[in-house]
């Protein structure tokens, strides 16, 4: 508003034509500003256009139509991307209009749907977890979990080769760390990569109560023919697969459970794993079930305090990797684009990173976490004080008191896949973080 102020007192001291030429504004505008000169100054500087200024909506109904929509998909917990705004806008505009002239007008670009959010109030959201909305509703639902582990160690009697755990982790094409050592007072801190930190590979890593690590089993994003080849040529190590976006699906959780766990046993196994989505479709707990497996299902929200991998596991193993990709940036051969830039690593040596990375933890620790997260642990409750998240100090610890209290339960009611019903906000919770946000949208922060 200043600046319009200064525009149109050069203009009445001078002309119009002299103000345009002179502050680079269309001579237009200035006589748009001296028409409103007094609503111009009685308003407060700090703002840039007055009241009902600025581009008006192209269709109030598409936008109460396309509001509605939001909120109902968040008062399902469900993800909301902008490009998902975009894609909704458009296709509600196009039902609304017929003519195909007509719907050429609308695009719903990346500016309109910006504009749209803050004209209704949204903004780009970090995800909250259940641990951080409700720690006694958390605790209780570790409880259940932990009495359905065990009222299953009770009938099935597992061995310690019976008890598995397993979790997807996302490795990164590009992994530059956040930090470095740098000059202190230094105004910039810049760090080399290839350009290619949001290409990503789904890990999934397994392991059973007595220290054993199954293979490691790797998704790529694409690349069909490559991922066959390394397939073939690690597959005493590992098994490689490709999918269209580089995560776990219904088709590949079973390949996993044929090739990883192995379809024939003489006991019944346990498995525990969260509540991803594909972890729970009739195909997969059927091939589970021919399988002599049964199902322990992490509730959403608690897998940082009671899931072996994120407990235990995921930090070194990515750690470790961490310190290969660093090797290989600073010392290794790299190839380049036409253009220059460098080429992103190659997936032979991901692969080869995994493999060692997953040697690299101790069987002692993969047992430890076991027993750490409820797993193993003797059935009567005496080894109680070993479940981590129940340690005192910790955000859980009156679980301990809690859990005790509910063995005099431990023979009463029937077997139940779940104690508790899967809702979205557990799938949620589940869904591998790079889930969360489209390629297209904020590196990190985007939930509306």
């Amino acid at each position: 508003m200043e600046f319009k102020k200064q525009v149109v007192i050069y203009a009445e001291a001078n002309s119009n034509r002299s103000a345009a030429s002179h502050f680079d504004v269309e001579p237009k505008r200035v006589r748009e500003w001296k028409k409103d000169i007094d609503k111009i100054k009685a308003t407060k500087s700090k703002r840039q256009r007055l009241d009902g200024g600025g581009r008006k909506c192209i269709d109030a109904d598409l936008e109460e139509d396309l509001v509605h929509w939001v909120y109902e998909k968040r008062s399902k917990m469900l993800h909301v991307s902008r490009k998902m705004i975009m894609w909704k806008a458009k296709s509600i505009f196009d039902e609304k209009n017929e003519d195909p002239a007509v719907k050429d007008t609308f695009i719903a670009s990346r500016g309109w749907c910006e504009k749209f959010m803050r004209r209704h109030g949204f903004s780009l959201r970090r995800k909250t977890t259940t641990a951080q909305k409700d720690p006694a509703y958390m605790v209780d639902r570790i409880v259940a979990y932990i009495m359905h582990v065990r009222r299953l160690q009770k009938q099935f009697n597992f061995h310690d080769t019976d008890i598995i755990a397993m979790d997807e982790t996302p490795v990164w094409n590009d992994m530059v760390s956040n930090t470095t050592v740098e000059k202190t007072g230094s105004q910039e801190v810049n760090m080399k990569s290839t350009g290619h930190d949001k290409v990503r590979v789904s890990v999934c890593l397994a392991g059973k109560a007595d220290g054993t690590r199954l293979k490691p089993f790797i998704v790529f994003k694409g690349a069909k023919r490559e991922s066959k080849s390394l397939h073939e040529e690690f597959h005493g190590k590992c098994s490689v697969a490709s999918s269209a976006n580089g995560w776990m699906n219904e088709e590949l959780t079973l390949q996993w459970s044929s090739e990883i766990l192995g379809q024939f046993s003489f006991r019944k196994r346990l498995l525990a794993w969260d509540s991803y989505e594909a972890h729970l479709t009739d195909d997969v707990k059927k091939s589970l079930t021919k399988s002599k497996i049964e199902s322990a299902i992490v509730p959403g929200g608690c897998t940082k305090y009671i899931q072996a991998p994120d407990v235990v596991w995921n930090k070194p193993f990515k750690g470790k990797i961490q310190e290969y990709y660093d090797d290989w940036l600073a010392n290794g051969k790299h190839e380049y684009t036409n253009a220059g830039n460098m080429k992103p690593v190659p997936r032979r040596f991901i692969v080869d990173w995994v493999i060692k990375s997953w040697q690299a933890i101790p069987a002692e620790t993969v047992a430890k976490s076991m027993k750490a997260c409820g797993l193993s642990l003797a059935v009567d409750g005496t080894e109680d004080d070993l479940i981590s998240c129940f340690k005192e100090g910790k955000k859980c610890d009156c679980g301990r008191a809690l859990l005790q209290a509910q063995m005099e339960n431990l023979n009463d009611g029937s077997l139940h896949e779940n104690p508790f019903d899967i809702v979205d906000e557990d799938l949620i919770a589940a869904a591998p973080a790079f889930n969360i946000i489209e390629e297209d949208d904020a590196d990190d922060d985007i939930d509306i």
